[in-house]
């Protein structure tokens, strides 16, 4: 099995839900890129840089590289050069899965959240997160997170 798990994809298609249900049926780490860049400062109110995606994978490395757990890592990866830093790190102990909805079920979704992003958001974040394709893609439109989880099993 590989070491790290990642689960890419737009705002709204369920990577929380679904990271955090694989980390507890593999006994895995979970890690969330978006609260690694929010607690070292990285983020901010405008669109993220490649810059500070590249320093969250620094400390994803730092975090990951000497322990001999599986992780699960949460996040958007709207950035080609992210994965492929990621790639370059953790070579064949990593694996991509990229989850996708049509932009209406992630709107639909981001609405029933309890910190809503809005529709702005989370249409930019679904244009530039599905322009790249990484790893498994799994359409989970008509799947729950317990089945989508069961299509990444079949796959590790």
């Amino acid at each position: 099995m590989k070491k790290i798990i990642v689960i890419r994809g737009p705002l709204g298609v369920g990577k929380t839900t679904i990271s955090k249900l694989l980390a507890e049926k593999l006994q895995a780490e979970y890690l969330s890129v978006d609260e690694i860049l929010h607690k070292s400062d990285l983020d901010g109110p405008d669109e993220i840089s490649v810059e500070n995606f590249l320093k969250a994978n620094e400390i994803i490395f730092k975090l990951v590289n000497n322990s001999e757990k599986i992780f699960i890592i949460d996040g958007n990866f709207y950035y080609q050069e992210q994965i492929d830093d990621l790639k370059q790190k953790f070579t064949d102990q990593i694996i991509f899965f990229t989850i996708i909805s049509p932009v209406e079920k992630c709107l639909e979704r981001d609405t029933g959240r309890e910190k809503s992003l809005g529709e702005a958001s989370t249409r930019f974040i679904y244009e530039i997160t599905t322009k790249i394709t990484e790893g498994f893609e799994i359409d989970n439109s008509d799947l729950t997170a317990e089945e989508t989880v069961e299509k990444i099993m079949k796959k590790i």
